[in-house]
């Protein structure tokens, strides 16, 4: 009797599920209460014969079924009609079957239990002790070609039944979960903007719910200012990898037309590269590239001056442009510096060791933290007119010049002549450290000068 209603009630549920279409010509040709009727009975069989329990379940989730007889009786479950496990009941002995389910599957009493689900295990479980049938349909949601997409282009959002791909779902669009038009397990999106990007939820049965996030990129630039004979990068990126594979590109100045730039290109052996030979104006990458497209053009000048556009093609016949702005502007003048800078820092700096000794000399056996900071300065202009912060090198009391030995004096035994000295000394350790910021300013001011005027040299060289 079991067999019969399972048969009877598979059939029903898979003539419901495959011929929608004929049962809808039918309720047109026939009277409707008539057909009610017998679909009403024929859930009821269903109901009755324990066969009308479906599960919709996400990839990689875990299913439990019972048998529902007692734990001590025999038990033999089968997928699709092959066998996963037989179980004597008294002996708890267990033979695996042939079916794929039987190798990660487990059974605890007159519980089937199935974890780490795939699309492969959609379809039919059967206990035939009970006659209990499942039915497990696995859902997956994913996006084609890919989650990350490039403004403009084509996609399909997934959220595949397996088994059953005439069920309708419902897809709650972003930003804000509002309903789509289409119930269709498949959607297609064209020439998607900001506006697609975000969460897509796909709801089966209002039970399962199945979230896919979509990402919109572009081409990102910004405009770049230069002085004339800089050499200057022009900015071009993705924010991040792509579904789409990156098939070609290029560069392109229209007031440019005796410019040449290199060519993406994009090859089995060398990758994603750019291709150009004998470019006397350009600049680029030689290896391999993933999101970045930058170029260098060298020695800049005001005719250079205007729109560069970066273009980027991709799979599928999309192509992504931006355009950015170059300009560019005259040098700084360096009128009125130094000749010779690092002679006039070190000029200042032995002035000021003069002044230190003879004014701070005379507190025994105290290490002068100002004179360390002098020391470390004079030496970092002996070496080559560096700033302080650049040498490593560390300073120690050794290196300040010994001061002369103390002479008795007549007023050391008055404590007021002693209060005096101090404030003399106090007063002069202050006007010190004011004399040593103001040169440690003036050293970095003429250490980032002179590498400006080498930059400058050694452009006016290459030009020449």
């Amino acid at each position: 009797m079991h067999r019969t209603c399972l048969k009877l009630c598979q059939q029903t549920q898979n003539s419901i599920q495959t011929n929608s279409f004929s049962l809808t010509i039918f309720f047109r040709k026939r009277n409707k209460m008539a057909i009610c009727k017998i679909l009403f009975f024929l859930l009821a069989l269903c109901v009755w014969c324990g066969k009308c329990e479906v599960f919709y379940k996400r990839v990689g989730d875990e299913v439990s079924m019972k048998c529902g007889v007692d734990s001590n009786s025999d038990i033999d479950w089968k997928f699709n009609d092959e066998s996963i496990f037989s179980i004597k009941g008294k002996s708890g002995t267990k033979r695996k079957g042939s079916s794929h389910i039987a190798f990660k599957a487990s059974a605890s009493g007159d519980t089937l239990k199935v974890p780490r689900l795939e699309t492969r295990d959609s379809g039919n479980y059967f206990c035939r002790q009970s006659g209990k049938h499942y039915t497990v349909r696995v859902v997956s949601a994913f996006v084609k070609p890919g989650p990350v997409l490039l403004q403009s282009s084509n996609a399909e959002l997934h959220c595949d039944i397996t088994g059953d791909p005439n069920t309708e779902v419902q897809w709650l669009r972003p930003p804000n979960g509002e309903e789509y038009k289409e119930k269709k397990q498949v959607i297609q999106l064209k020439s998607v903007t900001s506006k697609e990007a975000g969460q897509w939820t796909c709801l089966v049965k209002k039970d399962l719910k199945l979230i896919v996030a979509l990402t919109v990129v572009g081409l990102q630039t910004t405009a770049v200012n230069a002085s004339k004979g800089d050499n200057i990068e022009l900015p071009c990126s993705l924010p991040q990898s792509v579904s789409q594979r990156v098939v070609g590109g290029r560069w392109k100045a229209d007031h440019l037309p005796k410019v040449s730039f290199p060519t993406l290109t994009n090859t089995a052996g060398e990758g994603l590269h750019w291709n150009g030979n004998g470019l006397s104006k350009v600049n680029f990458t030689t290896g391999q590239l993933s999101t970045n497209f930058d170029v260098t053009l060298k020695n800049v000048q005001s005719s250079d001056e205007g729109t560069f556009v970066c273009t980027v093609e991709f799979d599928g016949g999309v192509s992504l442009s931006v355009e950015t702005t170059l300009r560019v502007m005259d040098k700084p003048s360096g009128e009125g510096l130094p000749c010779n800078l690092q002679s006039e820092i070190a000029k200042l700096v032995e002035e000021i060791l003069g002044m230190a000794n003879s004014s701070i000399c005379g507190i025994a056996d105290a290490l002068d933290h100002a004179l360390l900071k002098l020391k470390k300065l004079k030496r970092c202009v002996d070496d080559a007119g560096a700033s302080p912060s650049d040498t490593s090198s560390p300073v120690s009391s050794q290196d300040i010049s010994p001061c002369p030995p103390d002479k008795p004096s007549s007023s050391q035994d008055t404590g007021f002549a002693e209060s005096v000295n101090d404030d003399i000394e106090s007063l002069e350790r202050k006007k010190l450290n004011l004399q040593i910021k103001l040169l440690e300013n003036q050293n970095e001011y003429y250490a980032l000068k002179l590498k400006k005027i080498k930059e400058q040299s050694m452009i006016v060289s290459v030009v020449e």
